[in-house]
């Protein structure tokens, strides 16, 4: 079925009335509608206007410095580099850390290859940081410092 030319559409009422298009808000839609609110004063404003050349004052600066490190004990020391002061050099440094495998390592290493992991699966303990031990030295004076175990 081909539609009908457009003069014989036009001469034709639209099927559904416009009206049914035409729905108005409910009531209470108007009733929040308020003006925006006013922006907030600027920065002259909220001091209380702009400071005239006579009255202008030359305030201090005021400087601000962080406390300096508290170094921690060196039995205490975790898998992170942290700040310590060395025992042998006496200064406060960040200890360099260097992750070797332990005794974990070896014995996840000895427990998958007994469960027959032994095409190189066994050696992945190996590699991984969370089961090596954590070896801490002085920058400065290179001197071993902690080993954290696992």
């Amino acid at each position: 079925m081909e539609p009908p030319p457009y003069e014989e559409a036009s001469l034709h009422p639209p099927t559904l009335g416009t009206a049914s298009f035409n729905i108005l808000p409910p009531s209470y839609y108007h009733v929040s509608l308020h003006s925006p609110p006013t922006p907030p004063p600027t920065y002259v404003e909220a001091v209380g206007g702009a400071p005239s050349a006579r009255s202008r004052q030359t305030q201090p600066a005021v400087v601000t410095t962080q406390p300096p490190p508290v170094p921690v004990s060196v039995t205490h020391l975790g898998d992170v580099p942290a700040v310590v002061r060395c025992p042998h050099c006496q200064r406060v440094v960040t200890t360099k850390v260097t992750y070797k495998p332990g005794s974990a390592a070896w014995c996840t290493c000895v427990l998958l290859a007994m469960m027959g992991l032994i095409c190189g699966c066994c050696l992945i303990p190996l590699m991984m940081k969370g089961l090596q031990d954590a070896h801490h030295s002085c920058p400065q004076c290179k001197n071993k410092l902690h080993v954290h175990t696992r």
